[in-house]
């Protein structure tokens, strides 16, 4: 399990902001919207172990760390989207995903894995839209 909590690690699955709000940072419900799917991950793996890139492929990201970003890339209120796009738009990061959607089949949460990989693609292009 190692190597799939490092690549977690290496996302930067947390929070980052250099401002402190003199009150609560309130969302709208469509700011939440963008990236509620992805809140509901619970690090089981499921997704990751039935990857075939991960399994052939020791250094690739897997889906869930791609999953852990995108619930902060595109968080309105975190300001540190680029540093993971750019940690991300690597040989090792999203683009390694060949789009077998095994890693959606296999999640237990139902979390849209493979269109979340698919909208990190789209914002190392185009950056990010919140």
């Amino acid at each position: 399990m190692e190597p799939f909590f490092a690549a977690y690690r290496e996302v930067q699955p947390f929070l980052q902001s250099t401002s402190k709000p003199d009150k609560e940072n309130i969302q709208s419900p469509e700011q939440r919207a963008r990236f509620d799917d992805t809140t509901k991950c619970i690090l089981c793996a499921a997704c990751t172990t039935s990857c075939p890139v991960f399994w052939t492929d020791g250094q690739y990201f897997g889906p869930a760390a791609i999953v852990a970003a995108h619930r902060f890339i595109f968080d309105s209120r975190d300001e540190a989207a680029q540093v993971r796009l750019d940690i991300l738009n690597s040989k090792e990061g999203v683009w390694r995903c060949r789009t077998t959607f095994n890693c959606t089949e296999a999640c237990p949460r139902g979390i849209e894995i493979t269109k979340a990989i698919s909208e990190v693609k789209q914002a190392t292009i185009s950056g990010v839209r919140r």
